[in-house]
């Protein structure tokens, strides 16, 4: 009965008309009647009631609703944003480049990255006041950590942070809470301006339950709200990541206990909440292949992102709208297209929601120069041809230099995730054959030039972690031929081509001692 009285409530508005600006205005702030902001609040209890019965039918037709009021409001964000004109200098940094930079960028805060595992406590400094910060923070320094090392050539440089990433994440996973999800910080202790209120309305909507709730100065129970989404789905993904650069089997395990408690929960209305939570059961889906992540991810995409999205690109409400949370929504659901099945049913939705979101913000940055930072180009780059067309991926390439480029001058948009992520791309793009391998692991392919099949022959002296992965020649990842822990020994794969063009491929083996890429050329 509650949910018809919402529809009723919904039908009296829907004849407002549509009237919402298809480009991105630079510096608009998204401003709401307290009409408007009345009608919207009863929509949204509407589509959260939709959402948890999962009926695509009345998220879709409420979310068309919900445009109709933020009318010219609707993709304008809900603070003002912040630019700055970037270089104009479009050519991208080489790897040996890269890797001066992030030794500069780390040498200038050496001692946060040393005591990282004690920010994987929620501690935040240079005072390590406890619960302060988030856990999700500690996470993505100690993945980005983990891609530099690899790269670094100075042995003594890779082994320091290699040994500062697994402490934090060591450190991390003793806050891991029982059903699989980490802790929110209960930030009112420090006045923070933003989540203050949230967490107060949050505890007062528990009831006499927030003592239960509020333990040690952690938030430990999100009562189903899908407020442990963000943290969940950025600290599985770099779990999955620490897994394929160190084979620590642990951190596999607690990127797919993550997942696992991702995979049941509720759609939520903030959208990008719900590809955090398609970020973190693709994660475990290339871990296992078990399909029913890959169905969870997909529907959280399509029931719960895309129904918010405009035409132009952007999402209806003022946070999502944001820039911030614009090129967060890119970055996560980027794995999950990588995976996405050609029939199934949602695949053209998804990536016309993927194109259109990735047009918006190249244009923005062109047209109001940049509002954020560039790790969503680095992930939209990868993209296949079929979802980022020719010019666009022309106009991502040139962006993307000139962001890079930016940041070598003065730092501007740099940090340990972002470089560590830019020098992993290098390493596909660039046929990066890297000479660090304490033993001799060897990988030959044969036949190539191949009309169709080809095999791979690896020599693994000692047991590791590999992954073995088909790219093309700008990065994008085609197939995951294994990933696993492996004992010593010889093993031999078979790689079928045949329905690829012809043209020239990538073949990337990663073990924990290095990288090894070979190129394939795929004929009549």
């Amino acid at each position: 009965m509650k949910f018809i009285t919402h529809l009723l409530i919904i039908a009296a508005i829907a004849t407002i008309s549509i009237s919402r600006a298809e480009a991105q205005n630079c510096g608009a702030v998204q401003n709401l009647t307290g009409g408007q902001q009345s009608q919207i609040g009863a929509i949204q209890v509407a589509i959260d009631t939709a959402l948890h019965h999962q009926d695509l039918y009345h998220i879709d037709s409420l979310s068309e609703v919900l445009k109709s009021v933020y009318s010219n409001q609707g993709g304008l964000p809900d603070a003002s944003e912040t630019y700055y004109t970037l270089v104009s200098n479009t050519n991208w940094l080489s790897l040996q480049n890269s890797i001066l930079l992030e030794r500069a960028l780390i040498a200038a805060d050496s001692s946060v990255y040393a005591n990282l595992w004690r920010t994987a406590k929620g501690l935040n400094p240079p005072l390590y006041q406890p619960h302060s910060i988030f856990l999700r923070t500690s996470a993505e320094t100690a993945a980005g950590l983990l891609k530099i090392a690899s790269r670094e050539s100075d042995l003594v440089r890779k082994a320091l942070y290699e040994n500062w990433a697994t402490s934090a994440l060591d450190s991390l996973a003793t806050m891991q809470l029982p059903n699989g999800a980490f802790p929110f910080p209960d930030l009112r202790t420090y006045g923070d301006p933003f989540f203050t209120t949230i967490i107060q309305n949050f505890l007062n909507s528990c009831g006499t339950d927030s003592v239960n709730v509020l333990q040690n100065g952690w938030i430990t129970d999100d009562k189903g709200s899908g407020e442990f989404k963000f943290d969940a789905g950025v600290i599985a993904n770099t779990y999955a990541d620490a897994y394929t650069y160190t084979g620590n089997l642990n951190y596999k395990n607690i990127a797919i206990s993550i997942a696992d408690y991702l995979k049941p929960l509720k759609f939520n209305v903030n959208y990008n909440y719900n590809t955090f939570v398609s970020l973190g059961v693709t994660r475990a889906f290339e871990f296992t292949a078990d399909s029913s992540y890959l169905t969870t991810a997909i529907n959280n995409i399509r029931y719960a992102a895309y129904p918010g999205q405009l035409l132009n690109g952007r999402w209806v409400d003022g946070h999502n709208a944001n820039s911030r949370y614009h090129n967060l929504i890119i970055q996560n659901i980027t794995n999950t297209i990588q995976h996405l099945p050609l029939n199934n049913i949602f695949a053209t939705t998804i990536d016309s929601m993927m194109y259109r979101a990735v047009k918006n913000l190249v244009d923005y940055s062109y047209t109001c120069s940049s509002a954020t930072g560039y790790r969503w180009l680095i992930k939209a780059y990868t993209l296949n041809a079929s979802v980022i067309n020719t010019t666009l991926k022309d106009s991502i390439t040139a962006l993307l230099g000139q962001y890079v480029n930016q940041s070598a001058i003065n730092g501007k948009y740099l940090d340990v995730p972002t470089i560590g992520e830019y020098m992993e791309l290098l390493d596909v793009l660039l046929d990066v054959k890297k000479n660090i391998f304490s033993q001799e692991t060897q990988m030959q392919v044969n036949p190539n030039p191949t009309s169709n099949v080809t095999n791979i022959n690896l020599q693994l002296p000692a047991a590791d972690v590999l992954t073995l992965s088909l790219y093309n020649t700008s990065g994008v990842l085609l197939k995951t031929i294994d990933l696993r822990q492996k004992p010593k020994g010889m093993y031999n794969y078979q790689l079928d081509l045949t329905e690829l063009k012809n043209g020239l491929y990538l073949i990337l083996l990663r073990t924990t001692e290095g990288t090894i890429t070979r190129k394939i050329i795929k004929t009549e």
